[in-house]
């Protein structure tokens, strides 16, 4: 990097996850692909990868508190994650929008939707509860 006002030559914060078999790091949000293949990406690639992070740390701090395995799923040059959890239950994440001055999550969880609104603290409380509402029952989410 030759100055500050650059980006970093990689997103990695050397908090790598993807050594205990994360297919999302935890620590910078890139795919094991990107992960191993960096050097050989090319620049408009590496972009897209830097380009997508805010949004996969939107969707990995919402899976935080859940026990499962996070997935990035391509579609022409969007993504989408799906989120399949323990007792194989499966949650699809979608892209984060505006509201207002709301910042709401599309989530689908069986036939279930919910918009959820990470701008507020309780967040987790109200995925807690629509994940446990009936139709969308999961065990064994702590």
């Amino acid at each position: 990097m030759s100055s500050l006002s650059q980006q970093p030559d990689t997103p990695c914060i050397g908090i790598c996850s993807t050594a205990i078999g994360d297919d999302v790091c935890r620590g910078c949000a890139r795919t094991f692909g990107e992960i191993s293949f960096w050097g050989e990406l090319s620049q408009a690639e590496k972009d897209h990868c830097w380009a997508c992070l805010s949004i996969r740390k939107v969707w990995l701090a919402v899976v935080r508190p859940l026990h499962g395995h996070l997935e990035i799923c391509p579609h022409d040059g969007s993504e989408s994650a799906r989120f399949t959890l323990r007792d194989g239950g499966e949650l699809r994440l979608g892209q984060p929008y505006l509201d207002g001055e709301r910042r709401l999550l599309p989530l689908r969880y069986g036939e279930n939707e919910l918009a959820l609104e990470v701008s507020l603290d309780s967040w987790p409380q109200q995925l807690f509860a629509w994940l446990a509402t009936p139709g969308g029952e999961m065990t064994d989410l702590y």
